[in-house]
C-alpha cells in the first residue's frame, strides 16, 4: 500500500521537474536569441557610428581589433582557471598518495587498530555531509 503512494508522489515530482526544466529551457533559448540580436544590433550601431569618425574600413578594423582583444583576454582567463584546477588536482593526488603511503605503513604496524580506524572513516563518510570543493 505504501509503494503505490510513494511512486505516485515521486512520479508527480519528476513530472513537475521535467516540465519546469522544459519551460526554463524555452525561456533561456528565447533570452539567448534576444541577447544575440541585441549584440548584433549594438555592433552594427557601433560600426555605423565609428564609420562616421574613422570611415568604413577604419570602423571595421577597430571593431575587429576590439573583438580580438576581448577573445584573447577570455582565453587567458580560461588558461589561468585551467592551470589552477590542474594544480588543485595535482595537490589532491599527492595528498592521496601520501595518505596511502602512511596507511600502508600503519596497516603493517597495527592491523587491529587500522581496522577500527577504517570502520570509523566509513561511518563518518556515510553519516557526514556531502559537499563539493
Amino acid at each position: 500500500m505504501l509503494f503505490p503512494l510513494l511512486s505516485l508522489l515521486a512520479g508527480t515530482t519528476v513530472h513537475r521537474t521535467v516540465a519546469r526544466t522544459k519551460r526554463n529551457g524555452i525561456f533561456i533559448a528565447i533570452a539567448v536569441i534576444l541577447l544575440l540580436t541585441a549584440y548584433a544590433l549594438s555592433v552594427g550601431a557601433g560600426a555605423i557610428w565609428l564609420s562616421g569618425i574613422y570611415g568604413p574600413i577604419g570602423a571595421a578594423l577597430f571593431l575587429a581589433a576590439a573583438a580580438l582583444l576581448i577573445a584573447i583576454i577570455v582565453l587567458i582567463i580560461m588558461m589561468v582557471i585551467n592551470a589552477q584546477e590542474a594544480r588543485r588536482a595535482k595537490e589532491r593526488r599527492q595528498a592521496l598518495e601520501s595518505l596511502a603511503a602512511v596507511g600502508i605503513g600503519f596497516i603493517r604496524a597495527q592491523p587491529l587498530l587500522t581496522a577500527g580506524v577504517l570502520a570509523a572513516i566509513v561511518a563518518a563518510n556515510l553519516m557526514g555531509s556531502k559537499r563539493d570543493d
